[in-house]
């Protein structure tokens, strides 16, 4: 017989969640797509070593499956919890070239937001908050006063659009937020438990 620990267990169960989510509100929504829903639309992935290194370094979802795509002078990022899961994070940013703006203008970025629109769902704009940022209470208020261009919608769904300095364009499903969170109390636990009994 097999164990399983709690938290594996509550893992594999933020996964189905996120299949069952994106499954229920997907209508020609890009974030919550399959990889092989990505390939149709987007081209073959164009994984480097770079972007193999970047994903290591700076993962869009610490322990997600990482494919960078490249269309139409874009990159697109996505994270998916699955090899045929849906993508629970994916981020938008042009790709660098010399002398060409690299900021997302208004109707790119508006674009961005209709392309991940299911039917029946809506985007609002919402007071800027930084989920991976240490800061708490006061300093996590003038955190979100001083952060010139970063703005943040969430849609009816709870999937969040955040505009990162109108440089990088970031959607993530609730799923990824759980997973993150649950990984974060994972590795608290073990610190925990790594404190020798003095």
């Amino acid at each position: 017989m097999t164990v399983v620990d709690p938290a594996s267990r509550y893992l594999f169960v933020v996964w189905i969640a996120a299949v069952a989510f994106c499954a229920a509100n997907r209508s020609d929504a890009r974030v919550g797509e399959t990889s092989l829903q990505f390939v149709d639309r987007y081209g073959a992935p164009k994984d480097t070593p770079s972007s193999k290194s970047m994903d290591k370094n700076s993962p869009l979802l610490e322990g997600a499956i990482h494919h960078v795509y490249e269309y139409r002078g874009w990159k697109i990022r996505a994270a998916f919890l699955q090899l045929d899961g849906p993508a629970v994070r994916v981020e938008y940013s042009k790709t660098p070239v010399a002398g060409a703006n690299p900021f997302v203008r208004d109707y790119e970025l508006q674009a961005i937001m209709t392309a991940n629109t299911p039917a029946g769902m809506t985007w609002t704009q919402i007071a800027y908050d930084n989920s991976d940022s240490l800061n708490k209470g006061i300093a996590k208020a003038v955190e979100a006063s001083v952060s010139v261009g970063q703005k943040m919608w969430r849609r009816t769904d709870g999937a969040i659009l955040w505009s990162r300095g109108d440089i990088i364009i970031r959607l993530d499903l609730p799923p990824a937020r759980e997973y993150e969170q649950q990984l974060k109390i994972q590795k608290e636990q073990k610190a925990r438990a790594s404190v020798p009994q003095f």
